[in-house]
C-alpha cells in the first residue's frame, strides 16, 4: 500500500500519472482537472508541484500531488471504484506519515545520544578534577565519585529508584525526552562542581551544592514531564 505514495524533498506525494492510472482516467484529463481547480495560487503552488517525465526522449508534464492536493482534486471523483482508491490512498498517506515520524524520532534520538556522550565525557572530566581536588583535601572515597554523582542525577530525574542499578547500556534505553533532561542535569552538575572548586569550597559542600541544584532542576521539569506523558 505504501507504494501508492512516495517522498519527495521530505514531503509525501503521489504522482498525477498514478492518480490517472488508479482512477482509470486519461492523464491529460487529470492535468485539466488540476488546472481548473478553484483554489488559491498559494494552495496550488504548495500542493501541486510540476514535474516532467520522459518517454522515448520526449518530455511530458505531470504533478507531484500532496495529501491536501489529492483530497482537493479527488473529492469530485465518484463511484464505487473511485471510493475504493480514495480509501487506499488515505491509508497510504497515513502509513507513510507514521513511518516518517518514526524515522525522524530515531534521527533526533541519535543526535541527542551523540550530544549526551559529549556532555557525559565533559562531566566525567570535571568529576576527575574533583577527585584530585577532594583527595588533596583528605578524601579517601574518590573511587566512588563518578558512580555516586551519576546515580544522584538518575535518581533526581526519576530514571532510577533508590534500589535500582544501571548498567553500561542504561542510557541507550532512555527515550528522547528523558535523554534531553539528563543532558541538562549533567550540565547543571558539571557547572556547579566547577564553580565550587573555583571558590575553594570543601569537597563535601561542593557535592551537596551540585545535588541541590540538580534536584531543583528535576523539580522544575516534573510538570512538563507529567503533561507530556499524559498526552
Amino acid at each position: 500500500m505504501d507504494k501508492l505514495v512516495h517522498v519527495v524533498d521530505g514531503q509525501i506525494v503521489v504522482s498525477s500519472m498514478d492518480i490517472a492510472k488508479k482512477f482509470k482516467k486519461y492523464h491529460k484529463h487529470v492535468l485539466e482537472a488540476i488546472s481548473k481547480l478553484e483554489c488559491s495560487d498559494e494552495f496550488s503552488q504548495t500542493n501541486f508541484r510540476p514535474r516532467e517525465y520522459v518517454v522515448r526522449g520526449r518530455s511530458y508534464p505531470s504533478f507531484d500531488v500532496t495529501r491536501d492536493g489529492f483530497s482537493f482534486l479527488c473529492m469530485g471523483f465518484t463511484g464505487k471504484e473511485a471510493a475504493k482508491w480514495k480509501e487506499q490512498y488515505i491509508k497510504a498517506f497515513n502509513m507513510m506519515e507514521s513511518e516518517l515520524l518514526k524515522q525522524n524520532d530515531k534521527l533526533e534520538w541519535k543526535q541527542a545520544r551523540l550530544q549526551s556522550k559529549t556532555v557525559r565525557k565533559d562531566g566525567t572530566d570535571t568529576i576527575k578534577n574533583l577527585v584530585d581536588y577532594a583527595t588533596y583535601q583528605g578524601s579517601s572515597n574518590e573511587k566512588l565519585y563518578i558512580a555516586n554523582i551519576t546515580k544522584m542525577e538518575y535518581k533526581a530525574l526519576g530514571l532510577l529508584d533508590a534500589y535500582s542499578k544501571s548498567d553500561s547500556n542504561f542510557r541507550d534505553t532512555l527515550d528522547l525526552m528523558d535523554l534531553g533532561f539528563l543532558i541538562v542535569a549533567e550540565q547543571v552538575a558539571k557547572q556547579t562542581l566547577e564553580e565550587g572548586m573555583r571558590r575553594g569550597s570543601h569537597y563535601k559542600d561542593i557535592y551537596q551544592f551540585a545535588k541541590d541544584r540538580v534536584m531543583l532542576y528535576a523539580e522544575a521539569i516534573k510538570l512538563p514531564k507529567l503533561v507530556e506523558s499524559s498526552v
